[in-house]
């Protein structure tokens, strides 16, 4: 019996077997297909952080400035005086302030409360008194023009009803 092939010869097949081809078209549409997922995972992110500033309440907490204009230390007594302005484009409710002495770690007004509001491109003088301020050097109450308080440096920290933090440096009679 003849080959029934023969009418066909068999020739040497030079090409990329399927096995082949389908590895290499898995490994190129799975890098593309990881470029396209976590490209449309990063935008899907960055819009939810966008769409939080669209939510009133923790718009306002970002959009709340206050600078420190002036610190008025009162020469004889033991009062201060604090020029703020606010200049965010919300209204700002000043709702605690503290003073430290820098250098001792002493602490001067401790969570006074204030509730002052503050609107929008305004100034407002905050004045401490002698209910909000210890100054007191042992024994003796002292006031801002004696040596031991005279030559420090205040750090003067405030917190707004939103939980914003502001803080400044200041010495008496030198701001």
């Amino acid at each position: 019996m003849k080959n029934v092939l023969s009418k066909f010869p068999v020739k040497k097949r030079r090409a990329v077997s399927q096995v082949m081809g389908s590895i290499v078209i898995l490994g190129i549409v799975s890098s593309v297909g990881s470029v396209i997922l976590f490209n449309g995972m990063n935008s899907i992110s960055a819009f939810t952080y966008d769409l939080s500033f669209h939510e009133k309440s923790k718009n306002e907490i970002h959009r709340e400035d206050i600078i420190f204009e002036h610190i008025r230390f009162i020469p004889n007594d033991d009062d201060i005086e604090i020029h703020l302005t606010n200049i965010g484009t919300v209204e700002s409710t000043i709702s605690n302030i503290t003073i430290l002495k820098i250098d001792t770690q002493e602490i001067i007004a401790n969570w006074v409360d204030v509730t002052e509001p503050i609107p929008i491109n305004t100034s407002k003088k905050i004045i401490l008194d002698s209910s909000s301020i210890i100054l007191t050097n042992g024994i003796v109450t002292q006031t801002w023009d004696d040596t031991y308080y005279v030559d420090g440096k205040y750090k003067i920290s405030l917190t707004t009803v939103k939980g914003n933090f502001f803080t400044t440096v200041a010495s008496p009679f030198n701001t």
